[in-house]
């Protein structure tokens, strides 16, 4: 005779891959990213965006075969960082607390409001992914530990600049409610004509600049259109052009105007090595809770991307 169990699940197992993608995609950039498919899975280490453009030369019809033109492959690649989250838990500790009602009696080996502490971890860790996907830098003077684990798309976009578009057209050293709209239209107006009528034109800013612009626009008293904002995001009015804030812009003072489908993360996810669990350690006496993961970011086309950076 033996335990028959096939019908239960442990807790950790039942929630491990729900808060793993809380976790990954938790934060407004990867959650937008993530809406419009923009997310590359199964990245262990790095892996390329294979990227295809071609160029057409209309020609005079008569006989004769006269080719012209090319079609070119290329790449840019997306590499991930390895992330983990380590913590100890004695429960123990709560025994003298109010929360010795919520403890097994006898000797625990799970710790009380499991479900609650890892549901606050996933949001912890989304809140500094978000950031990192913005502002990462795995340069060795980068000592922060939340924000060196992969390049951030600030750091990728600096480093593709020579192909970007400038923004900031009028130079402008601050943004303030003033000036704002007007920052704003520039970076519209930047926009190659190649992706001017796409139905995915998005600006990116701090939603510290969201609120300013949010606040010009309201102080305009633009009644004549039909201006509505859900989130923090927002159709720029008399264009084809959304603005979201992000939390990983804020303080930054930067916006970047581009195609959605211009952006991508990576992440591995589809592998048992993204796990979020916690476990009893009978040698340590103790309950131990672990995150994993890979993250990464890239952009496809920095041709087609405006960046605006103080002066």
């Amino acid at each position: 005779m033996s335990f028959n169990v096939t019908g239960l699940t442990d807790y950790t197992n039942q929630q491990s891959t729900e808060l793993v993608v809380k976790s990954l995609f938790g934060s407004k950039t990867a959650a937008v990213l993530q809406a419009a498919g923009q997310v590359q899975v199964g990245v262990k280490s790095a892996e390329a965006l294979n990227i295809l453009t071609s160029d057409v030369f209309f020609q005079a019809d008569g006989c004769g075969y006269n080719a012209s033109g090319n079609t070119t492959f290329s790449q840019r690649d997306i590499t991930v960082g390895k992330i983990k989250v380590e913590e100890t838990l004695c429960p123990k500790t709560l025994e003298a607390k109010w929360m010795q009602t919520q403890i097994a009696p006898g000797s625990p080996e799970a710790v009380p409001f499991e479900e609650q502490i890892g549901n606050e971890k996933a949001s912890r860790i989304a809140k500094l992914l978000e950031v990192s996907m913005w502002q990462g830098d795995t340069a060795t003077s980068n000592t922060n530990p939340n924000t060196n684990r992969f390049d951030g798309f600030n750091k990728i976009i600096d480093a593709a600049s020579a192909s970007t578009i400038d923004g900031n057209t009028t130079s402008a050293t601050a943004i303030t409610t003033s000036n704002v709209e007007g920052l704003i239209d520039d970076i519209y107006n930047a926009l190659p004509a190649d992706v001017a009528d796409a139905d995915d034109l998005v600006i990116f800013a701090g939603i510290d600049t969201f609120k300013k612009y949010t606040t010009a626009l309201r102080d305009s008293n633009l009644f004549h259109y039909a201006v509505e904002m859900e989130g923090m995001e927002i159709m720029i009015p008399g264009t084809n052009v959304k603005l979201i804030g992000v939390g990983g812009l804020s303080g930054t003072d930067r916006m970047f105007g581009a195609r959605l489908s211009n952006f991508f993360v990576g992440t591995d996810l589809a592998n048992e090595e993204e796990e979020y669990r916690f476990w009893y350690s009978q040698d340590n006496d103790e309950v131990r809770f672990r995150a994993t993961m890979k993250y990464g970011v890239q952009i496809a086309f920095p041709d087609q991307l405006v960046q605006f950076t103080l002066a």
